[in-house]
């Protein structure tokens, strides 16, 4: 009869196997997603008559002002009924201009028309309250009247949506209009995900080279999760399959009634909004033009944004919680992808590499095989995704010593493990001190101002 430690380990292998066939089968789809998604899509035929208010929160984005308010500038021109919201707080400090105010002068220097700055006047809160003060304002101030405002063929039917984004994405020109032609079609999605994919930063890649690896690996890996996972699953559902969604508040859409059935925008928007709406089964779409936007420049600020990551991932359990009256195989599905993401970002990097001794040295040769697959498999999805994104990042701008490329990949699946370790001891500090934790906003390298001169 095998002894405890001898079952111990044979489960420890079986789950750095089952992670190992899962990064391969998602590297695969990746790039099969590719082939389409880095298309050019082609001209919206028929857009609807869907309306779309785009909410844009701020904190502290003097640097994108400028670059920001042209992008949905283009997105709203592209479609008529899309409206702009650029949401600021007053919880916003600094020096020198605030968000908001270099936003009202870039608007007052432009064609402004269905497009504006508002302010949450709350000095606490974080983005998702943000969010919802902001939608709460709009249906409160602006679309009980916005029939008689809008020329066009408005009917009291027509379905109100809202977008939320990121301050630094770059959404294409036609996105809101591939979003309202998706909300008119057979289907009739209640979600629409825009999937986001970052390939560079606002200021350029970093100067010093062990930065630059770093963020170079950070984008290579994420576009396989934004193409592999997030898109390949949103494109399954358009063709009718549910399965639990990874939502992104970069490029995220949501019918009005449907955000307001479950409870608005939970406390970080994007991963439990698409767990809940899950359970709920609501049906999700994407369309075929990817969000643009910048990555963090620095490796401290990629650190601080896993603990956002962390926290988005590990509410599985509270959502399971706070839902009743759906269905059980829905919930074991869920809890299962919650299960294996919250080992992947917290133990199983470390139960790999303390297994790794003993495998090679004394394992058998398909354990030895498999071990050596697994320190091997992020040089190889590097190598791969570099290919994939070489019309995205630039070669020259982007050039890392292939010393710094492997340390980097091989670093990441330690590193993705700091932000959940950061956000227990967060959690524990939090408890004995009888304090909350704290999600502050992660900070770039950026510092100039720019906006209207």
């Amino acid at each position: 009869m095998p002894s405890v430690s001898d079952v111990l380990r044979k489960a420890a292998v079986g789950a750095v196997a089952a992670h190992l066939t899962w990064e391969a089968v998602t590297l695969a789809r990746a790039r099969r997603t590719a082939r389409t998604a880095l298309k050019k899509a082609p001209p919206v035929d028929d857009a609807g008559n869907a309306v779309l208010h785009l909410l844009v929160p701020g904190l502290r984005e003097q640097p994108y002002v400028q670059r920001t308010v042209e992008a949905f500038a283009a997105v709203r021109d592209r479609y008529p009924y899309a409206h702009i919201w650029f949401v600021t707080t007053a919880r916003e400090l600094g020096e020198g201009p605030t968000t908001r105010e270099l936003l009202e002068k870039e608007l007052a220097a432009r064609d402004a028309a269905r497009m504006a700055v508002i302010e949450d006047p709350r000095p606490v809160g974080n983005k998702a309250s943000q969010l919802n003060w902001a939608v709460e304002h709009i249906e409160g101030q602006h679309i009980a009247g916005q029939r008689q405002r809008i020329a066009g063929p408005q009917e009291d039917g027509d379905p109100v949506w809202f977008g939320v984004f990121d301050f630094d994405s770059q959404p294409p020109p036609e996105l809101a209009a591939w979003v309202a032609a998706e909300a008119a079609g057979e289907r009739e999605p209640e979600v629409v995900q825009a999937v986001p994919l970052a390939t560079g930063c606002l200021s350029g890649a970093p100067e010093r080279s062990w930065p630059r690896a770093v963020v170079r690996v950070e984008a290579l890996h994420q576009a396989v999760r934004s193409l592999g996972v997030e898109r390949w699953k949103l494109d399954r559902a358009a063709e009718g399959r549910l399965m639990p969604q990874y939502l992104v508040g970069a490029g995220l859409f949501v019918r009005a009634d449907v955000l307001r059935e479950v409870g608005g925008f939970p406390y970080v928007d994007d991963v439990p909004l698409g767990y809940r709406l899950f359970l709920r089964r609501a049906r999700f779409s994407t369309v075929p033009v990817l969000n643009r936007v910048d990555l963090p420049d620095t490796v401290s600020a990629h650190l601080a944004s896993l603990k956002f990551i962390a926290r988005g991932i590990t509410t599985w359990p509270e959502v399971l919680r706070e839902t009743r009256g759906v269905r059980a195989v829905d919930r074991w599905r869920l809890a299962g992808l919650g299960v294996a993401d919250t080992a992947e970002i917290t133990v199983l990097p470390w139960l790999a590499a303390a297994l790794t001794p003993g495998v090679l040295l004394r394992g058998p040769v398909h354990e030895r095989a498999l071990f050596t697959a697994w320190w091997a498999f992020p040089l190889v999805q590097t190598a791969v995704m570099r290919r994939v994104l070489a019309d995205e990042m630039n070669a020259e701008e982007w050039r890392v010593p292939a010393v710094g490329l492997v340390s980097a990949g091989l670093g990441r699946r330690f590193w993705r493990t700091f932000g959940a370790w950061r956000l227990g001891a967060d959690a524990v500090r939090a408890r004995l001190t009888g304090g909350q934790v704290a999600f502050g906003k992660a900070d770039r390298a950026v510092t100039e101002l720019q906006g209207p001169a």
